[in-house]
């Protein structure tokens, strides 16, 4: 695939040479023959070692993740990262095998699929920190290098973002830029430690950059200063969170530390995230993609925030895609439609598919929500239908503008029709269609796309469940009800698009946990909420399961049954599934000074 951002194999060339691996460290000092000196005494060499730095930041909702984090993005090119990150979570399947069996819970630590991350994300803020040591020799204007600092430094604090996300608590650098490794005592900073240098880092590198409203369409995709509000707000909003506030997952005074903000619960971290949340609310150039013109597509906002080109009003951070490509369509479209031999790379499962509620709002397990398991795609939220691909769903076909209905559905001896249930088809019963374009026909479909790294809609809702974790319930129902009827969701006679008068805290919290799942299916959110949540134990424990269509008897009136089966037994051990081990040659290297996470 040839899906980069601000880049060419030119680039990919010279950072390989720049980046070369030292045995020995896993933040990779630099081999001549391309030496700094002469990288930054060249303005578009110096371009280019920034931009990729960019490089790694899709990781999370990139389809073809080896593309990113395998040979050429610097990740190890192996079958678990050849797809979704969704499927390393109960909401999808894999094309692969590799991440059924992190979801049994047989991943080691030698084996784990996101190991190779500490190597990644360090390099990367390595990058970073030599970028920001030797702009100042480039023939850059100083205003020019003034922005492209705070760029490295927006990086700088993502990537730390992301190894805080997997390992917890590790270490900080810096501005470390010497070749030699570790040069100093090889240990783990506390969780809060790295939380507050992280907002920090935001905070400097905000007042430097641009704002999207200023941001010169060629640089689309870089950072701006709404960005770092914006991932500073995803990262209060984690700190706050039960796994790092009030309920770690190791109460060892040595380890707790480590991967958690507070051991015993801090009220006022929910206050923090929820006025970073409002910071970003607050700003001008942020609105939601609102379109529920259409009565044939209601909620069309949803679908068209992520077809109608690069740039619009919600994305604040996002990760460039090739101009003409249909990177998403190929990878998870039915093979009738794209024509693939291959697999295909996220089947939805049925457990995700169950968290789509009713087009009035209610979730399928009330009784008064219309939902009828022989009819089990009627009247669903408008999401599931930009979504997720079902049996008898239409789409447009393949090579004309009609519309065509996608057959996933098994005969009377469970052998595949169609698009059914068989390898290298379909694992679940399902095709996902989320971010795709699927109102034009795929052999003439060009898309210029970017994939939403941030979008204010998580901003929203992590106000909302700020607000109501401070107890501020209804106030919290208001930026519920922004994303519901976006979603075009029915506003009913009361106007709170099926949240219940008089709701409790509790039952909003299950309301908007669940807003989250549906909202950002496929964007790589759940695997990071479940665990901030410490719900993992339930919904990533127990099965993971699939639908079996078969025709009904002649005279029935639904033309199909429809039977759930049992995919896969999840196990989610706790506590070690809650992080990633830290490799183990890293803890010999550091002569056994980082402590590796808890039950690894």
């Amino acid at each position: 695939m040839k899906n980069k951002i601000f880049t060419s194999l030119l680039v990919i060339a010279s950072s390989i040479l720049i980046y070369s691996c030292k045995k020995g460290s896993s933040l990779d000092p630099k081999v001549e023959p391309l030496t700094e000196e002469k990288v930054f005494a060249d303005s578009a060499l110096t371009f280019n070692f920034l931009n990729n730095l960019y490089w790694n930041t899709g990781l999370d909702l990139h389809s073809y993740r080896n593309t990113i984090g395998g040979a050429t993005g610097g990740g190890p090119g192996s079958s678990d990262w050849n797809d979704s990150f969704e499927t390393l979570t109960s909401n999808a399947a894999s094309g692969y095998s590799g991440q059924d069996a992190f979801l049994k819970g047989t991943s080691t630590s030698t084996s784990h699929p996101l190991l190779p991350m500490w190597a990644l994300m360090y390099r990367k803020i390595r990058g970073a920190n030599k970028f920001m040591a030797n702009v100042g020799a480039s023939p850059i204007s100083a205003a020019r290098k003034k922005v492209l600092t705070a760029e490295a430094r927006f990086l700088r604090a993502f990537y730390y973002q992301m190894l805080v996300r997997f390992y917890g608590g590790v270490q900080l650098v810096g501005d470390l830029v010497s070749d030699d490794f570790p040069t100093y005592d090889y240990k783990r900073n506390t969780y809060k430690e790295c939380i507050d240098y992280i907002a920090t880092e935001y905070d400097q590198a905000a007042a430097d950059l641009p704002s999207s409203a200023t941001l010169e369409a060629i640089n689309y995709g870089r950072a701006t200063s709404g960005a770092c509000k914006a991932m500073k707000a995803r990262l209060l909003v984690t700190a706050a969170s039960p796994l790092f506030n009030g309920s770690p997952a190791s109460t060892d005074a040595s380890i707790a530390p480590l991967i958690s903000y507070s051991t015993s619960y801090d009220a006022s971290l929910w206050q923090k995230a929820a006025d970073a949340c409002k910071a970003v609310i607050d700003l001008p150039e942020y609105a939601l993609v609102v379109d529920n013109t259409l009565p044939a597509y209601p909620g069309n906002g949803f679908w068209k925030l992520f077809t109608s080109g690069r740039k619009n009003s919600e994305f604040i951070f996002v990760y460039n895609l090739a101009a003409g490509g249909k990177t998403l369509e190929a990878a998870w479209f039915p093979r009738s439609i794209s024509g693939a031999g291959d697999l295909t790379y996220m089947n939805p499962s049925q457990n995700v598919v169950d968290a789509f509620g009713m087009a009035n709002g209610k979730l399928i397990t009330d009784g008064t929500s219309g939902y009828n398991v022989q009819d089990p795609y009627k009247n669903r939220d408008p999401r599931f239908y930009y979504s997720i691909l079902y049996n008898q769903a239409t789409m447009t076909s393949r090579t004309t503008t009609a519309q065509t209905t996608i057959n996933i559905y098994s005969d009377a001896n469970n052998n595949r029709v169609g698009d059914g249930l068989q390898a290298y088809y379909t694992k679940t019963g399902y095709y996902a269609r989320k971010m795709c374009n699927d109102r034009v026909p795929y052999t003439s479909l060009t898309v210029d796309r970017a994939l939403p790294v941030m979008r204010l809609a998580e901003i929203v809702l992590g106000y909302a469940e700020a607000l109501n974790e401070l107890g501020q319930t209804e106030a919290a129902v208001i930026q519920l009800k922004k994303i519901r009827q976006r979603a075009g969701i029915t506003a009913a006679t009361d106007g709170r698009y099926g949240i219940p008068v008089g709701v409790s805290k509790e039952q909003l919290r299950a309301l908007i946990r669940n807003e989250y799942r549906v909202e950002f299916f496929a964007e790589g959110h759940w695997f990071y909420d479940t665990r901030r949540w410490k719900t993992a134990e339930e919904t990533e424990n127990g099965n993971s399961t699939l639908i079996r269509a078969k025709p009904s008897a002649t005279g029935s009136t639904y033309p199909f049954t429809y039977s759930v089966e049992n995919r896969l037994e999840m196990k989610f051990l706790a506590p070690a599934m809650y992080f990633v081990p830290i490799p183990l040659a890293e803890i010999l290297k550091s002569k056994n000074l980082l402590v590796q996470n808890p039950g690894w």
